[in-house]
């Protein structure tokens, strides 16, 4: 996983590995990035002994607004792509989202920054 920020090290100043441990195939993993921009992503990821995965990926802007959150908390149950959605600053329903992991964020960043 952690290849892909060097795949992607464009996008980035900096980069660092807040926690991670390992039992198993589980896994408890938080990672902290300062993008080109100077906005931040707060990335934590866990996947638990019996598979089930959370996780919650905040891209904030550098005076610490948020400027999205994908996660994949179940309270949303009508969005398309239950329970995965993505949350925009200022918005209260989120939207559908298809960001369901780290290399489908560095996907999204990259087209994000080359669009922007």
């Amino acid at each position: 996983m952690l290849q892909l920020f060097t795949h992607y090290s464009a996008l980035f100043k900096s980069w660092r590995v807040v926690r991670y441990e390992q039992e198993g195939s589980s896994y408890l993993l938080q990672l902290s990035a300062i993008l080109a921009d100077d906005s931040r992503l707060e990335l934590p990821d866990y996947l638990f002994t019996d598979g089930s995965r959370t996780y919650a990926y905040q891209w904030i802007e550098s005076d610490n607004r948020l400027r999205r959150r994908w996660d994949n908390a179940p309270h949303w149950p009508t969005i398309s792509t239950t329970p995965h959605h993505c949350h925009l600053a200022d918005q209260v329903m989120p939207e559908p989202s298809t960001v369901t992991n780290i290399e489908e964020l560095m996907l999204f960043l990259q087209r994000w920054f080359t669009d922007n």
